[in-house]
């Protein structure tokens, strides 16, 4: 028995990256349900301390092998736990093998935790299987478990090479779908005009959210999108940057990951830089004088998102139409401003960090963008809460300051 359930349990974490949140708002059918939950998958570093902390003094020795980011901001992390471990949802230590599956809030406050065994799927409950061939035609089943609790969790690829995570109970009734989203879990496209919003102005709403779930974090850039809604970039306490999708009215909708949410569409192909359009170049020698061409793309609609890095090492996206017009450009973790992009406090050059630490003891730096030429634009509010922007050059060299 111990031979067969091993490379069951193999095959469960070789399935863990399709794994998700429990229990989304679901119904009977997936096409009557509400906005489907999503997930992404995101590194070990980017759990809350809290959550990291939790998993090292209450499962000593154990492996963090996947970590889901949900659209609701809840995480769900699967520990594979050493030899001898007794699970919280269990009363008998295991010999071998043991997965965790623990679920924690946004806060990073543990939810569940129960452990997962590898079932078969020829032996899945025929009213499991009967729903996905109604509802999933044509979709194939990959991987199965059951939970300490009796429920299963199933895991299709759907006709559409989607990949989809059902959850039914313990009687085979189906609880749940949710989706993975290889790209973030945003519920808008970026295929519009954003406007840069200062972080100052943003709703009361959003800054309450943000200081309750993600207490440490720094908002690094906020903007509204066309559709109204607000983008605003975070990095939290653990290092960690997030991406939080609020409505027009303020109201929490997603958090994805910094760097794979604004992602349209997948149907890209790869441009060789000698093969862009003369505009294209053009528009980057003259704009950023020196910078380095990395790789380039052609969208689904005929546009271009070119790559480079500039003398600064600064690293930017900058989206063309397909004849070759400037349209946005965003840095690397995807803030959009038409004219210049923000830059994420962390990651300014040396010169600029000493230049306000030396001459502004004890000043927060609130926002930071680089323009189209490569100077930069720094704002910064004192100790005595005065509020400056600081200009310097490409290279870091102070220019000028005013009151912002």
């Amino acid at each position: 028995m111990k031979n067969q359930q091993k490379p069951l349990i193999v095959l469960a974490l070789s399935f863990a990256i399709f794994s998700c949140s429990n229990n989304g708002t679901g119904s009977s059918s997936p096409t009557t349900s509400a906005a489907a939950t999503s997930y992404e998958v995101v590194a070990a570093a980017a759990l809350p301390t809290t959550i990291s902390s939790y998993i090292t003094s209450k499962y000593a020795g154990a492996t963090t092998t996947q970590v889901n980011l949900n659209s609701n901001g809840t995480y769900v992390t699967y520990v594979t736990l050493p030899a001898g471990t007794t699970l919280k949802s269990s009363t008998t230590a295991k010999t071998s093998g043991l997965i965790a599956k623990l679920e924690f809030t946004a806060k990073g406050d543990l939810k569940s935790a129960k452990s997962e065994t590898p079932v078969l799927i020829a032996n899945l409950l025929p009213a499991i299987t009967a729903y996905i061939t109604t509802n999933y035609a044509g979709a194939t089943l990959t991987a199965a478990h059951s939970e300490s609790d009796g429920s299963f969790d199933v895991f299709i690829t759907a006709a559409d090479a989607s990949k989809v995570k059902l959850t039914f109970d313990a009687a085979g009734t189906f609880v749940s779908a949710n989706t993975f989203k290889p790209n973030g879990n945003h519920r808008h496209k970026h295929d519009g005009n954003q406007i840069p919003i200062a972080i100052a102005d943003l709703a009361a709403s959003i800054t309450t959210y943000i200081t309750t779930n993600y207490a440490g974090a720094i908002i690094t850039s906020a903007h509204k999108e066309s559709d109204n809604s607000f983008d605003v970039f975070i990095t939290t306490a653990a290092g960690a940057n997030l991406n939080l999708n609020f409505s027009s009215a303020g109201d929490f909708v997603s958090v994805s990951s910094n760097g794979n949410n604004h992602s349209n569409n997948t149907n890209e192909a790869q441009v060789l830089v000698t093969d862009l359009l003369p505009a294209i170049t053009t528009y980057i020698t003259t704009n950023y004088v020196g910078a380095t061409i990395t790789s380039a793309q052609k969208d689904w609609n005929g546009g271009f998102e070119v790559h480079l890095t500039t003398t600064s090492g600064v690293r930017l996206e900058l989206n063309f139409d397909s004849t070759g017009a400037f349209v946005v450009g965003s840095d690397s973790n995807n803030n959009h401003l038409a004219s210049m992009v923000s830059v994420v406090v962390k990651d300014l050059i040396s010169n600029i960090k000493t230049y306000i630490t030396t001459n502004y003891a004890g000043a927060i730096i609130t926002g930071a963008n680089v323009e189209s030429d490569g100077s930069y634009d720094i704002f910064i509010t004192t100790t005595t809460a005065t509020k400056l922007k600081l200009n310097f050059t490409a290279t870091g060299v102070f220019v000028s300051v005013t009151n912002a």
